[in-house]
């Protein structure tokens, strides 16, 4: 006799695999959007820390001096500017490297404790982490360079157009070993620890987990437009590509420190050259960076498509799509309006530059 119930089981009931697929579909897009809402906070409270630090150097040199307290910023930056204090390449030097410095420390404080992100994770080094960054160093400033190439020709025709462009402008202005001095911790140093920290460590940390590649992608979107200006921003996302990738690569933001060093160093020649009075900095610079760019177009072609596959095979397993993933991070309010407020100075630079202003 069969004593099977009339179901065909014995009171098994097999799972809802639909149900089950749009739970975790939800629990990942719940996650990612938690990290996403993170990552714009943080972002946007670097960006409001990096505001109001400029108004705390300008009350601490104002009362470096002047040995007095004004509570006017209006005061403080009147008597910098009067003095010719504030537009000395020393003074604004200085200025970057207490604000940025201390932005970075603050957000750390924020992202570590009360977040639980721990980015020291990010700073490990490991053996051979030098020998990798200087090894992949020509590849980032051949993208850089080509990139930087395409912007410089855009900006051109914007130009021809009757249209002016914001550029960057790192000349040493008021020569004096303590300004080429900070100006080399700043550029060569300092900044690009930091820049690397927040950058690639605090975005990869965050955005990894849902993909090694958006990840990358993200972290040189957001590095190229946080430079202010689109020759630098193309040619930094360029760069800041390749420094992404090679940070999802190795889990570590210790080889993209050293590229972003070498990086800056190289590109600094020509301004300590001409601060010094030597003559022969942009042949050097120059000189270097064509040898670099023809050991980047072999890395080009031959190292970046075996770090590509290398990323891939080590891509995690996520439930959502990648165009499902992308649509969660471009319609995160917080992130939205970190963009919005970046984008906002881009506006104001072009409006400033082409009404005379």
């Amino acid at each position: 006799m069969n004593n099977m119930p009339s179901n065909g089981s014995w009171g098994y009931s097999p799972p809802d695999y639909r149900s089950e697929l749009m739970k975790a579909r939800d629990a990942e897009k719940n996650t990612l959007n938690k990290n996403v809402a993170m990552l714009g906070g943080l972002l946007l409270l670097y960006n409001i820390f990096n505001r109001i630090l400029v108004y705390v150097y300008y009350y601490l040199a104002y009362f470096r001096y002047t040995g007095s307290f004004t509570p006017s910023i209006n005061t403080a930056i009147r008597y910098l500017q009067e003095n010719d204090i504030s537009k000395s390449t020393g003074f604004t030097m200085t200025a970057n490297l207490f604000i940025v410095a201390v932005s970075a420390i603050l957000i750390s404080l924020i992202a570590q404790p009360v977040m639980n992100i721990r980015l020291t994770d990010m700073l490990k080094p490991y053996k051979g982490f030098a020998k990798d960054g200087a090894m992949w160093t020509p590849l980032s400033i051949t993208f850089n360079i080509l990139i930087g190439i395409i912007a410089g020709m855009i900006t051109t025709m914007l130009n021809e157009g009757g249209i002016s462009v914001p550029t960057p402008d790192f000349t040493i202005k008021t020569p004096s070993k303590y300004a080429i001095v900070i100006q080399l911790v700043y550029v060569c140093l300092i900044g690009p620890f930091i820049e690397e920290l927040i950058y690639r460590g605090l975005i990869i940390k965050l955005l990894s987990p849902y993909g090694k590649l958006i990840s990358a992608f993200m972290s040189a979107l957001i590095f190229g437009l946080m430079h202010g200006n689109i020759s630098q921003a193309m040619s930094a996302f360029g760069g800041g590509l390749i420094y992404a990738l090679i940070t999802v690569r190795y889990n570590s933001i210790a080889p993209t420190i050293v590229m972003h060093i070498l990086n800056n160093s190289i590109a600094s020649i020509p301004d300590i050259a001409d601060a010094v009075g030597y003559k022969h900095g942009s042949s050097i610079s120059l000189t270097i960076e064509i040898v670099l760019l023809f050991v980047g177009f072999y890395a080009m072609f031959v190292m970046l498509i075996k770090l590509l596959r290398q990323i891939i095979a080590d891509e995690p397993n996520c439930v959502l799509h990648e165009g499902e993933r992308f649509k969660v991070i471009f319609t995160n309010i917080l992130l939205l309006l970190y963009f919005a407020v970046i984008i906002a100075g881009y506006v104001k630079s072009f409006v400033k530059l082409n009404s005379g202003g």
